[in-house]
């Protein structure tokens, strides 16, 4: 009887089955790049590297979204075509990995123009004997000096008003409402419109001081590339068409650069009147690179002087510093007959291992008893 209890019992009751045998743990997914969440310390590094290799300049690659890195990520935002806010979010990421690590074709103000591109001393030759030199750097500010006498300060860069200027008794100051982190040159078909509050004002005294202020609107744009023939040589030049209004009897109301990026500045500048006539130009004779002491600049000098006398047209060679790290490639063309039959060259410099490489073109020709190669307008 107990045993057919016990039977009844285990027919209602059965075991528990077996567990089942142990899976291996399942590793977790990485997580999905969503639109517009903010990133990793690691995924920012990632931002930093992909900036740095297009050219602007984002600081170190830490993962951190320091001041450098914001306006790096501003600059690449607005020549994008993005919303311009200079953070990192995964859209801004899924953007970079979607493009070719290839530095844009126009490039930010600071990233194109860093400062150290225009050392102090290095000088730029015009047609008219016309020279303007730099005379110190400090932060994105420029100070020039010109062969005439006159200062200005710029930023680091062309075409943008003055900030500050003095010529003769007369001293200005100007502000832009253009906002620091706009790309210039402009991109091609982009128009830019800001407005300039300038004052002037002269160093006499009682009636006779005299202080102007006044407020001018300008436009510009990038008409595109054109070739375009200077005494230093033939380019092709990005045309940036600038109009202010309203400018002052006499001075120009629309102004043309033609701009060159391996150069970094303009070789040309035609300046017009209101009524549309030209009342100024300027044409790129040479950019003399300074820097460095007296020993590296005589040493440069003799080796430009060595390769114009006896280099082949097109022929390249490089110049080391014995005394220095310095290495410089120097490029020379044919001869022409330049002004009263003397032989003349064109010739570049590029200074090795500097990013971005900056060429500085230059046009001499001999001149003097002594037959010495010179700079038209310095000898």
């Amino acid at each position: 009887m107990l045993l057919s209890v016990l039977a009844a019992c285990t027919a209602r009751n059965p075991p528990p089955p077996a567990p089942p045998p142990p899976q291996p743990e399942a590793k977790a997914s990485p997580q999905p790049v969503l639109p517009g969440k903010p990133l990793t310390q690691a995924q920012i590094a990632v931002v930093q590297t992909t900036l740095a290799k297009r050219g602007y300049e984002p600081g170190a690659a830490d993962g951190r979204m320091g001041p450098n890195t914001a306006r790096a990520i501003a600059r690449y935002q607005r020549d994008s075509g993005l919303k311009v806010d200079g953070t990192a979010t995964s859209t801004l990421l899924s953007h970079m990995q979607g493009q070719p690590d290839v530095a844009p074709r126009v490039i930010a103000v600071e990233a194109a123009i860093p400062s150290g591109l225009y050392p102090v001393g290095t000088r730029f030759v015009y047609s008219g004997v016309e020279i303007h030199t730099v005379t110190g750097v400090k932060g994105a500010r420029i100070n020039w000096e010109t062969s005439l006498g006159d200062h200005y300060a710029t930023g680091p860069h062309f075409g943008l008003p003055e900030i500050e200027w003095q010529s003769g008794t007369w001293k200005g100051v100007a502000e832009s409402s253009l906002p620091a982190e706009t790309s210039w040159p402009p991109n091609e078909g982009m128009d830019l419109y800001f407005d300039v509050t300038s004052q002037e004002w002269n160093e006499a005294q009682g009636k006779n001081a005299q202080r102007f202020a006044s407020d001018a609107s300008w436009s510009c744009s990038n008409k595109g590339s054109k070739g375009v023939k200077v005494p230093v040589g033939s380019f092709k030049a990005q045309a940036i068409f600038c109009e202010r209004s309203p400018a002052s009897a006499g001075a120009w109301q629309k102004r043309v650069w033609y701009y060159v990026p391996a150069i970094g500045h303009f070789v040309r500048r035609h300046d017009f009147d209101g009524a549309g006539l030209e009342i100024a130009k300027m044409e790129l004779i040479a950019i003399l690179p300074g820097g460095g002491s007296r020993t590296l600049r005589k040493g440069r000098e003799g080796a430009i002087a060595d390769a114009l006398d006896r280099a082949a047209p097109g022929t390249q060679t490089v110049w080391r510093n014995p005394v220095g790290a310095e290495s410089y490639v120097i490029k020379v063309n044919g001869r022409f007959n330049g002004p009263g039959g003397k032989p003349c060259r064109t010739y570049s410099v590029t200074k090795q291992g500097s990013l971005p490489r900056r060429e500085y073109p230059a046009v001499a020709c001999k001149s003097g008893n002594k037959r010495r190669w010179v700079i038209p307008g310095l000898d």
